[in-house]
């Protein structure tokens, strides 16, 4: 069975995805990294699930690895690259259900296997397992993946093929609140978290809070989401949403464990600090991870829901590893 059938067409856009991805990485100013002067995350992490999701796994790989390769300027940033590498990986495979003589494919299962990996890494290092609760983003993601399965892949899919809408959509002004609400309390609870961090270091008490504003963040971002779009298919919007996050979180974790192989280079003022120090910096910076990787899952969601049917009707074939037409 093969998946790597390529046209022309996804070529081009892997190429078009590349330059695209180096444009951003060049000349918008990303997001300073603490610790790590003169390093910052670049808005092209917020790309790089789309690509995987169009294009597919590999292709979009690809596109970021490349992209990233190009506007790289130290051996921390080569190494990076691949994390939006990693990140439209996982979004890819797990919008893949078919190959491209109509076989199923389970694609699913090589994101749930990435994210697993990447957790391994952290719980290997004498940091991580000193931080426990700091993954708690990613062990959602792989709970997304794992309870999601196919779901995802199928509701991308169907979206496709259905071409006739029922009933009217419109605006749900009830699910935008909600949204608003938990944001509103996500928010509460990071600055409450800030005010905590200066009175105790346990890292179980912020581990637990952090989880609790992380969940109303992500629950506020993804109602907002939902109900702006909520006149498309709610099913679409939210399977691209999730497999956007997933995407967004494998590249989180991939940078944490590129920045602790070369902390003693990118943070010397960390040299020789014990790992419950590094620990604590880690879980104080939870929180602001959790605002930033948010942020870039509604980006990466706004634009990848307006972005797949526009390609559509341009006829540029999105995935022909979903098609249900043997070629």
């Amino acid at each position: 069975m093969s998946i790597m059938k390529i046209s022309a067409k996804e070529i081009a856009l892997a190429a078009i995805f590349a330059a695209l991805s180096w444009i951003v990485s060049e000349f918008i100013p990303g997001i300073p990294i603490i610790g790590a002067s003169g390093s910052r995350i670049s808005f092209d992490a917020a790309l790089a699930p789309i690509y995987g999701i169009i294009i597919g796994p590999y292709l979009g790989f690809l596109a970021a690895l490349i992209g990233g390769l190009a506007a790289a300027g130290s051996p921390f940033t080569i190494l990076t690259s691949f994390c939006t590498g990693v990140s439209a990986f996982v979004a890819g495979m797990l919008t893949t259900n078919r190959s491209n003589n109509g076989e199923k494919f389970r694609g699913w299962i090589f994101s749930a296997i990435a994210i697993i990996l990447l957790l391994a890494g952290w719980y290997s290092t004498e940091i991580g397992r000193t931080a426990p609760f700091y993954p708690i983003p990613h062990i959602i993601g792989l709970l997304i993946v794992l309870l999601a399965g196919g779901w995802i892949a199928n509701k991308i899919e169907e979206e496709e093929v259905e071409k006739t809408i029922s009933t009217p959509k419109r605006f749900d002004s009830q699910i935008f609140a909600w949204g608003i609400i938990c944001l509103v309390i996500g928010i509460i609870g990071y600055f409450t978290y800030l005010d905590l961090a200066e009175i105790t270091t346990s890292v179980n008490v912020l581990g637990i809070l952090s989880f609790l504003t992380y969940a109303m963040l992500i629950t506020g971002a993804f109602s907002l989401i939902y109900g702006v779009f909520s006149w498309i298919r709610p099913g679409f919007v939210t399977a691209v949403a999730l497999a956007c996050y997933c995407g967004i979180i494998a590249d989180h974790m991939l940078g944490n464990l590129i920045f602790l192989s070369m902390i003693d280079v990118v943070a010397p003022g960390l040299k020789g600090a014990s790992s419950d120090v590094i620990a604590g910096i880690f879980m104080t910076v939870l929180p602001i991870s959790v605002v930033e990787r948010t942020l870039f899952t509604a980006i990466a969601t706004i634009i990848a829901v307006a972005l797949i049917p526009t390609l559509r009707r341009a006829g540029f074939i999105y995935r022909k590893n979903n098609s249900k037409t043997k070629s």
